[in-house]
């Protein structure tokens, strides 16, 4: 979970923070499990253990707080794929890393990937979140196109174009998994289509 460093920050906001961080994390539930119209503030106050008017005094509507959840988890995704694909010394190794954390978050978050699949839906109204969407799929496409533009192990072939390819195989991986379409080991099928996609990449 991304969070704020506590030097500098009063009692009060760390206790505002850790407070709208039990609000997501329960919305995140509710509107997994019953969709975002069959999910009320109601409900997800209840789960998060605090007054409805708690919550409005964080979001101001449903919508609001669906969207806020759906942000919070792809911030933290975002977050640890930069991380360990920054980390890793390789072309190969930062491939590796992009598709094993965000794999391993989907896996970790199933409630997550729920509403996440959702927004991804054409469905008009609250669910429109294309904009967060967006500018969060752009973040992971610029660290995939800085990942196989560094090292020049990429043969014939625009970061750009690379990067969306591995994007587009990694999330079918994902879906495939999270719908009970494959039982591999994790490992095992993030290896896979690894392998796949070096062969396709790599210099000859």
């Amino acid at each position: 979970m991304v969070r704020m460093p506590l030097a500098g920050r009063t009692k009060r906001q760390v206790l505002a923070e850790f407070r709208n961080a039990e609000i997501l994390q329960a919305a995140r539930r509710v509107f997994a499990a019953r969709g975002f119209e069959g999910a009320c503030v109601e409900d997800i106050a209840h789960v998060a253990g605090v007054a409805k008017g708690t919550v409005y005094l964080y979001y101001a509507s449903k919508g609001a707080l669906y969207r806020a959840a759906l942000k919070r988890g792809l911030a933290e995704m975002c977050a640890s794929i930069r991380r360990r694909v920054e980390s890793a010394p390789s072309v190969r190794g930062k491939l590796r890393a992009f598709v094993e954390t965000k794999l391993a978050h989907f896996e970790e978050h199933r409630d997550f990937f729920r509403i996440y699949s959702s927004a991804f839906s054409r469905s008009p109204g609250p669910l429109c979140c294309h904009r967060d969407l967006r500018a969060f799929q752009e973040e992971q496409l610029r660290i995939l196109e800085s990942a196989l533009g560094s090292g020049g192990s990429v043969r014939g072939i625009r970061p750009q174009t690379a990067a969306r390819a591995v994007f587009d195989v990694t999330r079918g991986l994902i879906e495939r998994r999270l719908c009970g379409e494959s039982r591999e080991a994790t490992e095992k099928e993030a290896a896979a289509l690894l392998d796949l996609v070096w062969k396709g990449f790599a210099r000859r």
